[in-house]
């Protein structure tokens, strides 16, 4: 009888994460947040009057 709480992947095993792969990400996520800071400056400045 099959096991019904298994859940079987369509893959065995799972690539190995790089090392360029984590400098993508944490990258991405700086220049988000740069992003971010940069655009809710500019907001402020020339939408919402600021002084």
């Amino acid at each position: 009888m099959k096991d019904v709480n298994k859940v079987e992947a369509p893959y065995e095993t799972e690539e190995p994460w790089l090392p360029i792969e984590t400098k993508l990400v944490v990258g991405s996520v700086i220049a988000g947040i740069i992003a971010l800071i940069v655009l809710a400056t500019l907001v402020h400045m020339f939408l919402l009057g600021g002084h």
